[in-house]
């Protein structure tokens, strides 16, 4: 068992620091979309139905690291009420950009 333990360990700090901050970003935008779904007592079907998407497409996005496109994180907020991600600075007016 060892060896496979080193073997993964090895893949592990092979991947650059990129994929490891997207995995990440997706493990907490999946997270915030389940707190969403608690908070307001809804179900992955209220929450596809809200949004015209099959459910599966739900499913698919809460249960692994999709690679959710802006526009899908977009329709997300717009369909739960509520931000799933925060731009820094996006609330100080001096770093809008005119």
């Amino acid at each position: 068992m060892k060896e496979k333990s080193d073997w993964f360990d090895r893949k592990v700090a092979s991947v650059s620091s990129a994929v490891k901050n997207e995995v990440q970003m997706s493990a907490e935008i999946i997270a915030r979309i389940d707190y969403l779904l608690k908070k307001k007592g809804m179900t992955q079907r209220d929450l596809a139905k809200k949004m015209g998407k099959p459910e599966s497409a739900v499913s698919r996005w809460v249960s692994g690291f999709p690679n959710l496109t802006l526009r899908t994180i977009s329709e997300l907020s717009a369909a739960l009420d509520e931000p799933l991600i925060v731009i820094a600075g996006s609330q100080d007016k001096d770093s809008i950009v005119r």
